[in-house]
């Protein structure tokens, strides 16, 4: 997972950028400064940084069979924990334990953020202020809808090659 670790951060941030635009308009000026921007952006590559330094170590020091051949575009941890021939119990559970921090919880910051622009939205009583809120979010609503189906996608898989 550490491929998609900033970039679920990253649309954390802009989630909550998009929240204050909509919901503050009035304040986003004053919350949403470039002294705050640099310090999400800096933290969201921290947290990329130490989930790449915490998952590395162990995974290549798994044994690997020398036959095993790795059908992936991308080498990531998943691909690699998954052709070991060893025990591969802690890299699961580190995993799984990862994927929460860093896919679930961001996923859910940004729903909850859109619920609120959605419950903001909704109040606007004219057509033009909602069709503008509304263009506000779209992109990050598309970007955030490719990411996720994507994760989805790859990561959920079945595990049976003939599927």
């Amino acid at each position: 997972m550490s491929l998609g670790t900033t970039e679920c951060i990253l649309l954390t941030v802009m989630a909550f950028d998009r929240y204050v635009a909509v919901c503050q308009p009035l304040h986003y000026a004053t919350v949403i400064n470039p002294g705050l921007c640099q310090q999400l952006a800096g933290i969201a590559w921290a947290i990329g940084l130490v989930q790449s330094i915490v998952q590395t170590p162990p995974t290549l020091k798994l044994p690997f069979c020398s036959h095993r051949q790795i059908d992936n575009f991308v080498c990531e941890v998943p691909s690699l924990i998954q052709h070991s021939c060893g025990d591969i119990t802690y890299n699961e559970i580190q995993m799984a334990v990862a994927s929460i921090f860093i896919v679930v919880v961001p996923l859910s910051l940004i729903l909850v953020s859109y619920g609120a622009i959605a419950r903001a939205v909704l109040k606007i009583s004219s057509a033009k202020g909602r069709r503008k809120a509304f263009g506000t979010c779209s992109s990050h609503l598309i970007v955030v809808t490719l990411f996720y189906s994507s994760v989805i996608a790859v990561y959920l898989q079945p595990k049976n090659p003939y599927a």
